[in-house]
């Protein structure tokens, strides 16, 4: 029986011929249309404007690699525009794309497998967050507005006012894999961590880089210098830190004013609660990757705000060169009939 062929339909570039370095002998077809762009975690899709040979290709596509973004939007345009998958592999961690589409109902789902793309962004996520922490401290920005100006140590109120990273606490929201990298990253520098789930643990049941975990989200905030959230966006997250939920990281609160940073997922907390605690002091400065609308709209309040930092969803790339490590075994395993790995529950 001839190998089933992968179909590659996204934005990132290079996909295919990282899987032919790695296996020469997979079957790929790669599908390439004008109606699909973007660059890191930024997609512009135009399911209208597809050409009729890619609607051909993906209605016979067994194996699909694409964005969730890409496959929900596909599929609220028609919901037969996959009427041959067996597997989706997506290429990002999440896939809440899929699962906020209303128009796409669970009976339609269940007739295929959908599975992650997991065990890659810890690294390159907790290397972001753990310079953008120290960028904060040591005010890098306004060493380049210095420079800029020509001004030898004219911020020196805010350059020499930083803090040792030994002397801080982070409090990571969500204790995944990412999350557990993002502390150990912390911890490498001597900072505190403490970590915040839903799930229950035993006092003795350790996560690694987590120096103590709580299922208490106030508790949490309270105790951090800097918070990080790697939250998903699930119906138990979306809206969590919105209202009043920040102001136990106020100092009239016995917290300590932290600094709020989000990798997670934008909607984890709106941007009026977001400006509410920055105006009301809660936090002191926030940190974002991740917005409840992106791109951010250029009306956004958050952009002119000297105390936001706005990066366009960039801490984690799927980058070409991962996706061998994480596809190929699974391949081996949908040919064999196996259960495959990082499968999404429905």
């Amino acid at each position: 029986m001839a190998a089933p062929t992968v179909t590659i339909f996204t934005s990132i570039q290079g996909i295919a011929q990282s899987l032919h370095d790695a296996d020469p002998s997979l079957p790929v077809e790669v599908i390439q249309d004008d109606a699909l762009n973007g660059y890191g975690g930024t997609i512009h899709f135009d399911p209208p404007s597809l050409r009729p040979e890619t609607k051909l290709a993906l209605k016979n596509a067994q194996i699909l690699i694409s964005e969730p973004a890409v496959v929900a939007q596909l599929l609220e345009h028609d919901a037969s525009a996959l009427s041959s998958l067996r597997w989706c592999q997506s290429t990002y961690a999440g896939v809440e794309a899929i699962f906020n589409n209303s128009s796409l109902t669970n009976t339609f789902l269940l007739s295929w497998k959908l599975t992650r793309f997991a065990g890659c962004f810890g690294p390159p996520i907790a290397e972001w967050c753990l310079a953008r922490i120290i960028g904060h401290e040591r005010h890098f920005a306004a060493s380049a507005e210095d420079q800029n100006k020509k001004s030898w140590a004219g911020s020196k109120d805010a350059i020499l006012g930083y803090r040792y990273l030994s002397s801080l606490t982070l409090s990571v929201l969500g204790c995944g894999d990412i999350g557990r990298c993002i502390a150990k990253a912390a911890k490498a520098f001597g900072m505190k961590t403490v970590g915040y789930g839903k799930t229950s643990r035993k006092s003795d049941e350790l996560l690694e880089g987590i120096d103590e975990y709580t299922t208490s989200l106030p508790d949490a905030l309270q105790k951090a210098d800097y918070i990080v959230s790697v939250l998903p966006s699930t119906t138990e997250t979306r809206g969590l830190l919105n209202g009043t939920a920040l102001i136990d990281s106020s100092k009239m609160f016995g917290g300590k004013c932290p600094v709020f940073i989000n990798v997670g997922r934008g909607d984890v907390i709106g941007e009026n609660s977001l400006l509410g605690a920055l105006d009301s002091q809660w936090i002191s400065a926030a940190i974002l990757d991740v917005f409840e609308v992106e791109p951010l709209p250029k009306e956004s309040r958050l952009w002119c705000r000297s105390d936001v930092v706005i990066s366009p969803h960039v801490s984690g790339l799927t980058q070409r060169k991962d996706v061998p490590k994480v596809f190929l075994e699974n391949y081996r395993l949908f040919v064999e009939g196996r259960e495959l790995k990082y499968v999404v529950d429905w």
